[in-house]
């Protein structure tokens, strides 16, 4: 058994002393590739709800949940019979509402073909009324243009589905529980290219009617599935300076800003972009060798209104100075470096989770790492936690808001 996640954090510094446990959090941050091992007990009864896989064994699952920006986790336990799945195969896809798309993938016995399993997990209802529920989708019967009249994908079993957290999208509809499951496919990856080029996100769900595929460099596809014929758009972030040139990183003592720019939901219809920027001790953009501005930064904001009759621009909402989150109540005895790895609040689009460390500045051994949510509107340090300094723990995360 390994150690859990909560050895390397603590509550945040505003939330109090009331137990984390059966609360009603809101939204939580899913992390999606780091699910609890299969030997792990069962930590919270009230989230566990189970159901069989494809093969007949018997599957459960339960959820650690804790207030951002801590990490909340998904634990799974799988009747031990061979193969027995790995925990790099099961993982948090997509969420929406109190829906949260699971993927598993393994080997049948005496096969070199891989079998994908995926589930749907919905959160109890907080009168517990309705308990929480897990059922297994079925497989998929609409072949993908590549494989229309062709043989199917390698090492793969006929119809397993390869839904990725990089195309796949869980979306609910209303009060009639509509659950949409969606993927991205493109006809020519000459034209996806075009568009989604760079570091690809997990999917937004703005409300319960727009879809979202971004691509902080090239811009956002927007689809809104209220239309009878749902039409993909494409919208160009804002102009932009560049960023610095990672060749750089081997000719000078400046690495360079990495995991610095997010876009998430701000409401029904609205898309909120998120970079941090560095700067140079003079205000301009990009920066220098003096001391200064070695990790001075900023952080910009802007949103996006969706709509399906006109054109969708950008809008600069603020700009936040280093220097002015530094000196933020709370802030003390943490690094005075680059924030990383923003996350838009789900319950307030100005609050921003970011994570914080010395990891330039130090021995690999003696790194810390802090994850801190700020108000960029009213300028607040709302929490700081301890976070861990381990990459596969902290490397990618999806807010969910879980409705019971």
């Amino acid at each position: 058994m390994g150690t859990s996640p909560r050895d390397h954090t603590s509550r945040p510094i505003k939330w109090g002393d009331v137990p984390l446990r059966g609360r009603c959090l809101g939204w939580v941050l899913l992390n999606c590739y780091n699910v609890r091992s299969e030997d792990s007990p069962v930590t919270d009864a009230k989230t566990a709800a189970e159901c069989r896989t494809s093969t007949g064994r018997l599957l459960r699952v339960w959820f650690d949940v804790a207030p951002p920006p801590a990490s909340s986790y998904l634990h799974y336990h799988c009747a031990r019979t061979k193969p027995k799945v790995k925990p790099d195969d099961f993982r948090v896809i997509a969420a929406h509402g109190d829906y949260v798309l699971i993927g598993m993938m393994y080997r049948r016995r005496g096969s070199e073909l891989s079998m994908r399993d995926h589930l749907l997990y919905r959160a109890g209802a907080a009168d517990a009324a309705r308990p929480p529920s897990l059922s297994l989708l079925p497989a998929r019967d609409i072949p993908k243009k590549y494989e229309r009249g062709t043989t199917n994908e390698p090492y793969q079993e006929p119809g397993s589905r390869a839904l990725t957290i990089d195309d796949a999208g869980l979306l609910r509809r209303g009060e009639d529980d509509e659950l949409l499951v969606v993927q991205l496919q493109e006809e020519k990856m000459a034209k996806r290219h075009d568009l989604l080029a760079g570091p690809s996100l997990p999917i937004i769900n703005v409300g319960d009617r727009f879809m979202c595929w971004a691509d902080c460099y090239k811009g956002v596809l927007i689809c809104d599935m209220d239309e009878a014929s749902p039409k993909v758009r494409h919208v160009p972030m804002p102009l932009l300076p560049p960023d610095r040139d990672w060749r750089s990183f081997y000719s000078d003592d400046l690495p360079p800003l990495g995991h610095s720019k997010a876009i998430g939901a701000a409401g029904n219809n609205t898309l909120r972009f998120v970079r941090i920027e560095s700067r140079c001790c003079c205000g301009g953009h990009g920066r220098s060798s003096c001391s200064r501005s070695r990790y001075a930064f900023t952080v910009t904001t802007w949103t996006l209104t969706l709509k399906t009759d006109e054109p969708m621009s950008w809008v600069k909402e603020g700009v936040l100075d280093c220097e002015e989150i530094w000196a933020l109540p709370g802030y003390e005895g943490l690094p005075r470096m680059h924030l990383r790895w923003p996350v838009v609040s789900l319950d307030n689009p100005d609050i921003i989770c970011f994570e914080v460390s010395d990891h330039y500045s130090i021995r690999s051994e003696d790194r810390k790492a802090w994850m801190i949510q700020v108000d960029t509107r009213r300028k607040e340090l709302v929490s700081a936690i301890p976070f861990t300094t381990d990459p596969w723990k902290e490397y990618l995360r999806i807010p969910a808001k879980f409705q019971g």
